[in-house]
């Protein structure tokens, strides 16, 4: 017995050396040999408890739509992702009519649009009007900005650029109370609601998702009216500011610019 395990030994030790010689010289050892789930969750993959969270259907509350919107992407033929969102609205408090409003995104120039829809939702919140925001290959232009609207924002006095523009029998904004969802689908890229009363809230929620109609508090409507010399007023994003997810903080009134940098708040 003592003699076979002699044996045994010696026939080991080369072996031994072997590897340690291969590894100290850069020689290729032989391969680990892994399970699946080990090569899975080596390459980046999270694990099941967070796939079946991305993966849920259920209809969640308004604040988790809304904050989905925030992080949702829209694909370039690159394969980049870049947000989209709601820049600046004129809502018509001057008398000019519909056909002088608009909704203006910005996104990385080149980001598709062709895909996106407006929901424009009224004052008990039901959908008024499901509006496409460009027609089959449409992409932001250089500027970083895209606006869908009537065809009379020239009565705005303003420098005025159009990239969509709608029939204003499927066009109008609700000039007291209402709210607008930026969606792909079933998918809320933004929202934004807005009110002239300070105390009214947001609208109610839609009939069929996504429910959100504002994001925190609703924006104020200006006040400031379109006289002669004074251009209209829209409300848009503060330039330069962080997007803190409440449409009051992010949003000021300001001279309307559809399709043109922003101004400063008033």
């Amino acid at each position: 017995m003592a003699r076979n395990l002699f044996v045994f030994v010696l026939v080991l030790s080369p072996l031994a050396a072997h590897a340690a010689c291969a590894a100290s010289n850069g020689e290729a050892l032989p391969a680990e040999v892994r399970e699946a789930g080990s090569l899975e969750a080596s390459n980046g993959r999270r694990g099941n408890d967070d796939d079946d969270d991305d993966s849920s259907t259920d209809g969640g509350d308004e604040r988790d739509e809304g904050d989905a919107g925030k992080d949702a992407r829209v694909e370039d033929d690159g394969g980049a992702s870049s947000l989209v969102e709601i820049n600046e609205i004129y809502v018509d408090i001057d008398g000019l009519g519909d056909g002088a409003e608009f909704v203006e995104l910005r996104a990385e120039p080149g980001t598709p649009v062709d895909d996106l829809k407006l929901r424009i939702l009224d004052a008990t919140g039901a959908v008024k009007y499901l509006v496409n925001v460009g027609e089959p290959g449409a992409k932001v232009s250089g500027s970083g900005l895209w606006v869908v609207g009537g065809n009379q924002t020239f009565k705005l006095e303003v420098l005025d650029r159009v990239d969509k523009t709608v029939s204003l029998s499927a066009w109008g904004l609700e000039n007291t109370h209402g709210a607008v969802q930026l969606v792909r689908g079933m998918q809320l890229l933004d929202v934004v609601g807005w009110t002239k009363d300070a105390d009214a809230g947001a609208v109610p929620p839609p009939g069929l998702p996504p429910k959100a109609t504002a994001e925190g508090t609703p924006a104020m409507l200006p006040t400031i009216r379109k006289t002669s010399g004074k251009p209209a007023h829209s409300f848009g994003r503060r330039s330069g500011a962080p997007d803190t997810n409440d449409n009051r903080a992010d949003f000021c009134s300001m001279a309307a610019s559809p399709g043109y940098d922003q101004k400063p708040c008033d």
